[in-house]
């Protein structure tokens, strides 16, 4: 099951495989975002993707990386500001 969001200004890929053992494989990978039109010669260096295993599966598995990887940003970002300013 792969899904793709963005976040503050950047990209969330989750990509998973469910294991018969139960869980599930997760690959997340998180990118500035390009601006329409955007130049992909320059800019940021190119992350690398992070590999884990969930114990949870399918579509719960997706939101447990989703939500990861949004508490990552926030963290890194500090918390946006409630009233926009």
């Amino acid at each position: 099951m792969d899904e793709q969001q963005e976040h503050r200004g950047f990209t969330i890929t989750v990509s998973t495989r469910d294991d018969r053992a139960g869980g599930a494989f997760v690959t997340l990978l998180i990118e500035r975002a390009l601006a329409p039109g955007g130049d992909t010669r320059g800019g940021a260096p190119r992350s690398e993707p992070e590999h884990y295993r969930s114990v949870r599966a399918g579509p719960a598995a997706v939101g447990e990386a989703m939500d990861r990887a949004r508490r990552a940003i926030d963290e890194a970002l500090g918390e946006p500001d409630p009233l926009g300013d």
